[in-house]
């Protein structure tokens, strides 16, 4: 068995529905965590596109039967499991903005998505990244925390991370970039929101507002496989999630491991 890691990079806005029906201003929010409420791409939402993105190819090109790997769908009437186990994507930065500073936007992680990254892969004993865990942050009076010095998040002043976070993080530079900062709490910031509509006779019919997760964001995920050799040639750029057409969704996988 073969473990590999990857960083997901969101090269556009991605767009992973929810599919729940609610009631409030954004019609179209996009998946989460259950426990956490971050943004997650679920396993069968990366399977599926991973699966589609190789089934467009020629099997000559491949060098590997889809169905080995990803499994038979239950519609042909035969059931049967794919080689390859792949696990949910979840976020560990996403870009905000700033102000005061060259800088247009900066990656945030939190506490919790960092940790969350380096337990799993603890699970798995990848320990390239470190094993310690960031400690509690005492904030004090910031909402962010930065290696940046003098800068305004979000349009709010920012403090500085203290060493014990700023060491762990150091691992995580070939993730999250050499300059970033860290957010007291995650989903106190919303994510973007885009209106969406389409022209009837030149006209607009059917506004609707959904979230998407800002290019520039970065998952993580972890695909396993039954033997050392990675059958999936992941280094072109592919398509998860919804409006495929109008350019979201585009990623960039790189291996980690």
């Amino acid at each position: 068995m073969s473990v590999n890691i990857y960083k997901i990079e969101c090269l556009t806005n991605l767009h992973v529905g929810s599919g729940d029906v609610n009631y409030n201003i954004v019609d179209n929010e996009v998946e989460r965590d259950a426990v956490t409420g971050y943004p997650v791409v679920h396993a069968s939402g990366l399977k599926g596109a991973l699966r589609e993105h190789f089934s467009k190819k020629d099997k000559s090109e491949l060098g590997f039967n889809i169905t080995d790997i990803f499994g038979q769908e239950s519609g042909s009437g035969e059931i049967k499991a794919g080689s390859y186990k792949f696990l949910d994507a979840h976020i560990i930065c996403r870009p905000m903005r700033v102000s005061s500073s060259s800088l247009a936007s900066i990656p945030v992680v939190s506490v919790k998505s960092v940790n969350d990254f380096i337990k799993r892969l603890n699970v798995f004993s990848c320990t390239k990244f470190g094993t310690e865990l960031i400690d509690e942050i005492d904030f004090g009076e910031f909402n962010f925390l930065s290696n940046v010095k003098d800068i305004f998040i979000e349009g709010e002043e920012t403090g500085i991370i203290p060493p014990q976070a700023a060491e762990v993080l150091k691992n995580l530079e070939t993730i999250i970039g050499k300059k970033y900062a860290v957010v007291k709490d995650f989903n106190s910031y919303d994510l973007p929101v885009v209106a969406r509509n389409y022209l009837v006779d030149g006209e607009s019919k059917n506004l609707w507002y959904e979230e998407v997760v800002p290019h520039d964001s970065v998952f993580y995920t972890i695909i396993i496989t039954p033997d050392e050799k990675m059958k999936l040639d992941l280094s072109e750029i592919i398509q998860i999630g919804g409006h495929a057409s109008i350019g979201c969704g585009f990623t960039k996988f790189t291996k980690l491991n």
